[in-house]
């Protein structure tokens, strides 16, 4: 790893910055310090240390550099680009953020180097505070969890780092090794559920700061690691490339089982629940709705100046003018996403809109103005955008209208309901597995009729077809389409199926074709890392 980098992580915690709160729920004050030994000298220290932490989430620089490299803008690029939902918008080059959506990123990239450089920087942190926090003064009960919530962070920063580059370099002091060479997905995801399985057993079932994670938050991410190793396994992903990123060593049938027991706790005794309107989970200011349905959520500050917020300006919102919420449409949606749905579907009309614009009607939202977009009828329609996330009027928002105060769920029930039908069908369940896609539907049927109406329109006698079409139905855009192609082994296939003229946008589709290769299922590992360190390429770069 370079080595400039590496120092950039070890004085992460001994530069004067400042960590600002990712709400103000978690904090009400931003921090400034100078040194580890001050930071690590009280319980308030500690709080902040861990604070830190969780700030990698959003955080919209670290140390001056890595702009938004993480769920602020470039993850979801990274992982939801180039798919049978959403592609590069036709004539958008911009060379740091048009590869996504078009398969033609490269080790050069800035924003992967980014990405990689954020997730262990908060790798690091997390190191740090595990060796320091037994030498502080405080009550042990929350030492103990303060130790749960690092360990569910440092598990789910390897566990995107993973997904996206497949065997990584382990660190687990803060006193890193700069010739670390690349461990394999077995060890990677040893660390992973260990650390997880910590947090799920230290941790209570409900936080004491809304935001941090809790006992449900590590359940949803280890039914999110079993499902994936399960379904690699089953698939044989991976096969032929590199031995570290094979999958060879997991034995699908326990992981299954694994998934099933998790998810079935989550859902028995979590007391989350599908919130009643689904357009909620995705407006800026419905945070009640969001919290009945999340297991875990980045956070956008409640405190003007203070703190971390988030970005669907790039492409999550619906193209169109500032002041009614609208943002660039960098991004657009493909014609087979449309598709996908039938016509009653009300997902459908809310995740893929055409403009917004100061013109269009507007709607009051628990008293919030919200513009109305302009409702697409087919895919082939000029402004054909991603409709799911929606700012409200700008004349509403303390902040700059490119920014969002909102939360955005990282994991919630739908998703587990799914994963839980997923596990459900592979021990053998199909009848139970079939039942629980019905559950999600059932949020958005208009009635009994039209919950008899999709649940028959969306059967398939190929129940992981229907499976994958309900996940990207309910949870397109959310960053987990491109994962569940690769860990099915489908996305080879998919991105060879788009068809050129099914869309406004599918013009792009030929580009995608053309730069996609199977072992662009991995990102490359940035060439500045390689450059001065013994990490081996993925292959294809």
């Amino acid at each position: 790893m370079k080595i400039y980098k590496i120092i950039t992580f070890l004085i992460i915690p001994l530069v004067l910055i400042t960590i600002s709160s990712c709400t103000s729920e978690l904090d009400t004050q931003p921090y400034s310090f100078n040194t580890v030994d001050k930071l690590y000298t009280s319980a308030s220290g500690a709080e902040l240390g861990l604070t830190g932490c969780y700030n990698i989430l959003n955080a919209e620089n670290i140390q001056e550099t890595a702009w938004a490299s993480t769920f602020v803008a470039t993850m979801p690029f990274m992982l939801n680009g180039g798919t049978d939902e959403v592609v590069t918008q036709d004539g958008f080059t911009d060379p740091s953020w048009s590869p996504f959506g078009n398969g033609s990123y490269t080790q050069q990239n800035p924003k992967i180097k980014d990405n990689w450089f954020a997730l262990f920087a908060g790798i690091n942190r997390v190191n740090y505070l595990l060796e320091k926090i037994d030498g502080v003064e405080m009550d042990d009960v929350r030492r103990n969890e303060i130790k749960g919530e690092a360990h569910f962070l440092r598990g789910i920063y390897y566990f995107y780092l993973a997904i996206e580059f497949g065997g990584l370099p382990i660190y687990t002091k803060s006193d890193v090794d700069i010739n670390q060479q690349r461990q394999s997905l077995e060890l990677v995801y040893s660390l992973v559920i260990d650390d997880l399985n910590f947090a799920y057993n230290a941790l209570n079932d409900r936080a004491d700061k809304i935001g941090r994670a809790n006992k449900w938050s590590a359940a949803g991410y280890l039914s999110k690691v079993y499902t994936y190793l399960a379904s690699c396994k089953t698939n044989n992903v991976g096969q032929g490339g590199l031995e570290i990123n094979s999958f060879g060593w997991v034995d699908a049938n326990t992981m299954y089982e694994n998934a099933f027991n998790v998810t079935e706790d989550i859902i028995a005794k979590s007391g989350l629940k599908l919130t009643e309107n689904y357009d909620y989970l995705f407006r800026e200011t419905t945070e009640d709705a969001k919290y009945e349905e999340s297991l875990f959520s980045v956070l956008g500050s409640k405190t003007v100046g203070n703190g971390n917020l988030n970005l669907y300006l790039f492409w999550q919102i619906p193209v169109g003018q500032a002041g009614a919420g609208g943002g660039y449409g960098w991004m657009r949606p493909v014609g087979e996403l449309f598709n996908k749905y039938d016509e009653s579907d009300i997902r459908r009309s809310h995740n893929l809109t055409q403009s917004l614009l100061l013109s269009n009607p507007t709607e009051s939202i628990e008293g919030i103005t919200y513009y109305i977009p302009i409702p697409l009828t087919d895919p082939f329609q000029n402004d054909l955008c991603v409709g799911k996330f929606r700012y409200r009027a700008a004349d509403q928002k303390d902040i700059s209208s490119a920014w969002s105060d909102g939360n955005f769920s990282l994991i919630r029930l739908a998703d587990i309901l799914l994963l839980n039908a997923e596990a459900r069908y592979f021990n053998g369940d199909e009848a139970g597995a079939r039942e629980r896609l019905k559950e999600v539907i059932s949020r958005v049927a208009l009635d009994t009729d039209n919950l008899n109406t999709l649940t028959t329109n969306y059967y398939n006698a190929d129940f992981v077809t229907e499976l994958l079409d309900s996940r990207s139905r309910e949870l397109c855009f959310e960053g987990w389409r491109r994962i569940d192609l690769i860990r099915f082994g489908k996305i080879d296939q998919t991105i060879a199926s788009l068809g050129s003229d099914k869309g406004r946008w599918n013009s792009i589709v030929p580009l995608l074709q053309a730069d996609w290769k199977t072992e662009k299922m991995w990102f490359p590992i940035p060439q500045s890392e390689i450059d001065l360190s013994p990490l081996d390429q993925n292959p294809g770069y």
